[in-house]
């Protein structure tokens, strides 16, 4: 009787190292949220169902805000305006040089100063204001960001995770736990 009793920890360890993967499958892969007693489970839907959302609307998200801050050069509040800002503010260090010219006068070396800054700033503004937009429409990338949403799907994943992550880690806690509660068995039997 003793024996049978100890033969159980064999079956306690394996369902343990079982269950610990399953759940781990789970954290990562479950496709719904889940509740229970009307609240939400907090690992629901899986981590990387949700982060594959978030990723995808996000690269939506940052690719419509560029759009709409390159379309209205009046926003003052963009980050598309910041960097506008900073190249002319990099640009005004970086034309110094013009100050130490001698024989110019003043007024002439603010001038070609100015000149300069301006034209690459219109230069930067207008590349990043209509040609990356251009490119935009022309390279389809919203229609390329739906295809990856697509071709990238939670599947796509999953299969990944089931072939080269679920069976190997299933087979080693098998084998994990099965030595671990032969372990624990021996142990019982010496203690008993």
């Amino acid at each position: 009787m003793i024996f049978l009793k100890s033969l159980t920890f064999i079956v306690w360890n394996i369902a343990l190292g079982l269950f610990l993967v399953v759940l781990f499958k789970w954290v990562l892969f479950n496709a719904k949220p889940r509740y229970i007693f009307g609240k939400r489970i907090p690992l629901t839907p899986g981590f990387l169902v949700a982060k594959r959302e978030w990723v995808f609307s996000k690269v939506r998200d940052i690719l419509h805000d560029y759009l709409e801050q390159a379309a209205n050069p009046m926003q003052r509040d963009g980050y598309l305006f910041k960097w506008l800002k900073q190249i002319r503010t990099i640009l005004w260090d970086k034309t110094e040089f013009i100050q130490e010219w001698r024989f110019l006068p003043g007024k002439l070396k603010d001038t070609i100063r100015n000149k300069i800054v301006e034209s690459f700033t219109n230069l930067a503004g207008n590349l990043l204001r209509k040609t990356v937009p251009r490119l935009i429409e022309q390279l389809r990338v919203e229609r390329r960001i739906d295809d990856y949403d697509v071709q990238l799907s939670i599947d796509f994943f999953y299969g990944y995770f089931r072939r080269y992550v679920y069976k190997p880690l299933l087979l080693a806690f098998l084998v994990l736990n099965l030595i671990i509660g032969i372990m624990n068995m021996i142990l019982f039997l010496i203690i008993a």
